[in-house]
């Protein structure tokens, strides 16, 4: 198992932390805002 960060809660991160994480790595997504979902 790996750890991964994934840099941005906009729907490519979202999309990436979620078929990283299914793979069975270790995911934390890091955002700027408050929400996630992009601009």
């Amino acid at each position: 198992m790996s750890r991964v960060v994934v840099v941005g809660g906009g729907i490519g991160g979202l999309a990436a932390a979620a078929l990283i994480g299914r793979a069975g790595n270790e995911v934390t997504l890091l955002e700027a805002n408050p929400w996630l979902g992009g601009k």
